[in-house]
């Protein structure tokens, strides 16, 4: 079982523009439209105010994109022939 992580006290700064974590964000951006579209990916950015929110994202999207990233690998290295 894992130990739910304290929280930051930086969690509730507003994110501001021009920032690596603004640049990371629209990468994960990107990959989550090519999930799950266009629509539902904007949606969910947009919901994002407070790095406290990118966070939870981040937490939300990367086991998802682990997953696919888990599955083109496998694909690759398939044998040929199968």
């Amino acid at each position: 079982m894992t130990e739910a992580s304290s929280p930051d006290p930086r969690d509730n700064e507003p994110l501001r523009d021009g920032t690596s974590l603004m640049g990371f964000l629209h990468i994960l951006r990107k990959a989550h439209t090519a999930l799950v579209g266009r629509d539902k990916a904007h949606l969910r950015f947009h919901q994002l105010h407070t790095r406290g929110h990118a966070r939870q994202y981040i937490e939300e999207l990367m086991p998802m994109l682990l997953e696919e990233r888990e599955k083109h690998r496998q694909q690759r290295h398939r044998p040929i022939g199968r």
